[in-house]
């Protein structure tokens, strides 16, 4: 019993000490416009119904860090297949996009936070139906966004693995995303 709890306080003493040493440590990752775009294609392509005539989907991801930004831009490529009678309406166009980077420790994953829809381009949708559509495919991107991360860190990466920390900072630098990782918050 005496060894055990010897053991108990031994261990606990350098996990202590461990904690204390590494504190102020932080990891910065990066991630290129190649990297995240990989991690999204393999989520993809993502179809769902909504608004009762709508079934959207989502494919093809394009992504563009902007220069000295926390935010992440990019686009889908989408079908929108309205339901109108017995015969669906494809619809195929774009959709340009931005969000923040939500980073959650427990997962070692980044989820984009708050997509705002910046360009939408459908060829052929009537009048009627536009704003609907838009609708829809805000709700479509809402969903990916909150379900799917647009990256997950690396079990097999010793550094990723040590980093599933605590969001420190993100800043785009020369198209990279540079992500710092710690064990507190960044002091301001």
């Amino acid at each position: 019993m005496r060894l055990i709890t010897t053991v108990i306080a031994g261990l606990l003493v350098i996990g202590a000490g461990a904690f204390f040493l590494l504190r102020d440590t932080t990891y910065t990752l990066k991630f290129s416009e190649t990297d995240l775009r990989a991690q999204l294609e393999d989520r993809l392509p993502f179809s769902e119904d909504y608004l009762f005539i709508f079934n959207v989907t989502l494919e093809n991801p394009r992504v563009d860090l902007i220069e000295g930004s926390d935010r992440i831009a990019g686009g889908l490529d989408t079908v929108v297949n309205v339901k109108l009678g017995d015969e669906p309406l494809p619809i195929s166009g774009a959709i340009d996009l931005s969000g923040g980077l939500r980073y959650a420790p427990e997962e070692g994953a980044f989820y984009l936070t708050d997509p705002r829809i910046e360009t939408v381009r459908l060829a052929g949708v009537p009048d009627r139906h536009a704003n609907r559509a838009n609708s829809a495919l805000s709700l479509a991107l809402a969903e990916f966004y909150r379900e799917r991360p647009i990256y997950i860190l690396s079990d097999d990466d010793m550094r990723q693995r040590a980093a599933r920390l605590v969001l420190r900072d993100i800043e785009v630098k020369n198209e990279v995303l540079h992500v710092e990782l710690g064990m507190a918050p960044k002091a301001d």
